[in-house]
């Protein structure tokens, strides 16, 4: 078992409105062919952390749950809530029919986007407009004899939920696979900043999705990106080991595909994976059981 200082951290109310579903003008896939998307915002009765990240019908960047945006600064990045909001925080509806149902933040996508899990008795009473407010804890969160390497966005009890161990001075995380360096596209280099901002597996070549089982993912699948660091910023570092949480869908534009919010990262070699199929957060948070 892994130790924290997690009795140092401090917990801190941020807030978040739902907000419509993205809309927009057809766009030009990899290949060229127009086409209409659907999953970014509003709230889905249907799309939940654990579903596959591939095979919605015109589905790209399917963001799970229900989709909220800071409104207290002009642009939603620079809120508190994509700031200091991580995962597995509990959420809290404030207003509305369903206010005082709690669920969990579940990710951050680049842009404009923040995620939360709810129950389905809950969706039902949810609103666009109706506001969540998020009990965000994680930031400065560090492992104990692993203060180099950096937590990111995580709480602290999904993090001793992740079965980290401790063998042979290294931190042994459970991923569903491994992916190389170089198949990172969207969101590399962009802001130097991790904890609003996630990055793209690329699915915009075939041979790859299938030799590296990319349509395999699913929503909340924790994962291992080799060759990346991603402590001040997003990049390749030869050596270097991040491990993730996949929080968006799959998709058909050039340099997309299934986004990553980086939790853990290193480059110095204290970070080794080990394979186990049904490391996803949405067993973590107890979302759903295992058959």
């Amino acid at each position: 078992m892994i130790e924290t200082n997690k009795d140092k951290l401090i917990k801190i109310a941020v807030l978040g409105e739902i907000v419509s579903p993205t809309s927009g003008p057809y766009r030009t896939t990899w290949d060229g062919k127009p086409k209409m998307s659907i999953g970014g915002g509003g709230i889905k009765y249907n799309l939940k952390v654990g579903d596959p990240c591939f095979g919605w019908a015109n589905g790209d960047h399917v963001e799970p749950g229900v989709v909220l945006q800071g409104k207290e600064k002009p642009s939603p990045g620079d809120c508190a809530l994509p700031i200091l909001s991580c995962i597995g925080n509990e959420a809290v509806v404030m207003t509305g029919d369903a206010a005082g149902a709690k669920g969990f933040y579940v990710g951050r996508h680049a842009g404009a986007h923040d995620m939360v899990w709810f129950p389905d008795e809950v969706l039902e009473k949810l609103c666009i407009g109706d506001k969540v407010q998020v009990k965000a804890c994680g930031v400065g969160l560090k492992i104990k004899g692993f203060e180099d390497v950096k937590v990111n966005k995580c709480d602290p009890s999904l993090l001793e939920n992740l079965g980290i161990i401790v063998e042979r001075g290294k931190l042994v995380v459970p991923v569903v696979g491994e992916f190389p360096g170089f198949l990172m596209g969207s969101g590399i280099g962009s802001a130097p900043i991790v904890e609003s901002v996630d990055y793209d597996i690329q699915t915009t070549c075939p041979a790859a999705i299938k030799k590296y089982g990319i349509d395999k993912l699913r929503l909340g699948d924790v994962v291992a990106l080799k060759d990346q660091y991603d402590v001040y910023g997003r990049g390749y570092y030869k050596g270097a080991l991040t491990i993730g949480i996949v929080i968006h869908g799959m998709s058909d534009y050039a340099g997309h595909g299934p986004g990553v919010d980086p939790i853990l990262s290193t480059k110095d070699g204290k970070i080794v994976m080990k394979i186990k199929p049904n490391a996803n957060v949405a067993y973590y948070l107890g979302i759903r059981k295992l058959q």
